[in-house]
């Protein structure tokens, strides 16, 4: 019995050698080769055996960096916020904000980012401004948006993500119906970045911004150069029923002599309108929305009910309200409600 007994103390023994003897270097090891599920079970073994602080705090965060879903990311990292003074507050504080703005939690993005905004010093300073940006700017609070973004322009020269703030802080301006301002971001971002892949909504934009200024010759001029330099953007279909609205509306130019297949878009007049909205903004999600539904070559146009102005989305557009009809019908079998929209 006791040679028994022996023998499974031995046994259990060796089985925790492993266990005890597993070293962060380990971990590491898997971690760079891309082994986040090995690493994680390491890790998850090691937690509770961990007596010192900093090595536990350490481990709480490999663990948030290795898990496999969004909610344990959370969990583990919220776990080194209770531990106090430890030197990876910071770090779960960013990865913790951007897992709120890529999960759409922009009142939990702008309240972490905030945590860091408010040291007198943090690494991760730019970065929570940008995240703070872009809360803002995606719950449509444009004013605190611009504020971030411009500061986050200010002092980002190198960053990646400049570009994206230029283009977003001009954006909000357009969306406040500021429009001189934002065409002075839109020109800043056009110099600093003549080849951005941002130039066909930019472009489109800032047509917009020169058309609602009633500054008709500067918004044909961009409209066009949309339509010719990028004919596959989703945003050329846009700036061609921009084209045909100043065209309609009297506002013509012999600039667009060239502009192909003039004759054919004024003549179609039918469009199957899905969705209208207030901004912009909304109206490219719900696009967006729509397109993971399946549904094809949507567009975005504006339209004027009672003196104000709307965003809708819209397939088409069409010749003949047969044809609309048709499309509205098949929108129909796919559970999508609709409505076919006659231009004036």
């Amino acid at each position: 019995m006791k040679k028994t007994i022996c023998l499974i103390i031995v046994f259990f023994f060796l089985c925790t050698i492993p266990l005890r003897g597993q070293s962060l270097s380990v971990v590491y090891s898997h971690i760079a080769k891309s082994e986040y599920i090995t690493a994680f079970q390491i890790l998850k073994s090691m937690l509770p055996q961990c007596k010192n602080h900093e090595e536990k705090v350490e481990i709480l965060y490999l663990l948030g960096q290795c898990a496999d879903n969004a909610n344990d990311a959370s969990f583990y990292y919220k776990e080194i916020l209770k531990e106090k003074g430890n030197a990876y507050t910071d770090r779960a504080f960013i990865n913790l904000a951007k897992i709120s703005l890529t999960h759409e939690d922009w009142k939990a993005a702008i309240g972490y980012s905030n945590k860091l905004l408010k040291k007198s010093f943090s690494l991760y300073y730019s970065e929570a401004l940008f995240i703070d940006a872009q809360a803002h700017f995606c719950n449509a609070e444009y004013f605190p948006a611009i504020t971030s973004y411009k500061e986050f322009i200010n002092i980002s020269l190198d960053s990646s993500q400049r570009e994206l703030a230029m283009l977003n802080c001009g954006t909000a301006y357009y969306e406040l119906k500021q429009y001189s301002k934002a065409i002075e971001q839109f020109s800043q971002m056009q110099e600093e970045n003549p080849n951005s892949n941002f130039n066909p909504y930019m472009l489109y934009l800032m047509g917009l911004c020169f058309e609602n200024k009633a500054q008709y010759a500067d918004a044909i001029t961009h409209y066009k150069k949309l339509t010719n330099d990028y004919p596959y953007s989703q945003y050329s279909p846009l700036a061609e029923q921009q084209l045909i609205f100043l065209i309609e509306q009297g506002h013509y130019s012999s600039s667009l002599t060239t502009l192909p297949k003039i004759d054919e878009l004024l003549n179609k007049k039918y469009i199957v309108q899905l969705a209208a909205l207030e901004s912009s903004t909304k109206a490219h999600k719900a696009q967006e929305n729509f397109q993971n539904m399946g549904v094809k070559n949507t567009f975005i146009f504006t339209k004027s009910v009672n003196g104000k102005i709307y965003y809708a989305v819209g397939v088409g557009p069409y010749t003949t309200k047969n044809e609309a009809l048709y499309k509205k019908n098949r929108l129909a079998e796919k559970n999508i409600s609709s409505y076919v929209y006659k231009k004036p």
